[in-house]
């Protein structure tokens, strides 16, 4: 891999790093009141972004869409062991637009948005171990 695609991916994961860093930020917030919406899409987006950030670290090009299933499958083309995360990454696709608007608004619940959380969490560190340090530190 090139410096400037090496950069490219880096990018990729360094948004992925901050929309899970907020959706952390938000879980811990210790307030009344936590909008579990924004932290699952933070979560999705994140998810999604570290995919993809893979894809382009495996020379393959991606289409424009948010289906985490889609984009795993992109993966498992090469990398099977990627199947096994279809069924969670698919319980966060619904959080990158479908809630994100008042005529399909849902709020999820606290455990919803641990789950998102969680699964986003586990995703970084399954594309970490398959790429190694390629993944910056969150400051």
């Amino acid at each position: 891999m090139n410096d400037e695609l090496s950069a490219y991916v880096q990018e990729w994961f360094k948004k992925a790093n901050n929309d899970l860093r907020n959706a952390e930020i938000l879980l811990n917030c210790g307030d009344d009141y936590i909008p579990y919406d924004t932290l699952c899409f933070h979560c999705q987006q994140a998810v999604e972004k570290y995919i993809k950030g893979y894809i382009i670290y495996i020379g393959s090009d991606f289409p424009k869409t948010h289906n985490l299933a889609d984009l795993i499958g992109i993966c498992n083309q090469t990398d099977t062991s990627f199947s096994k995360y279809i069924i969670e990454v698919e319980k966060l696709t619904p959080y990158a637009v479908e809630i994100r608007y008042p005529d399909d608004f849902y709020m999820p619940s606290e455990d919803e948005a641990r789950e998102a959380y969680k699964i986003a969490s586990e995703i970084k560190l399954f594309i970490k171990e398959k790429i190694g340090d390629k993944i910056p530190p969150t400051p």
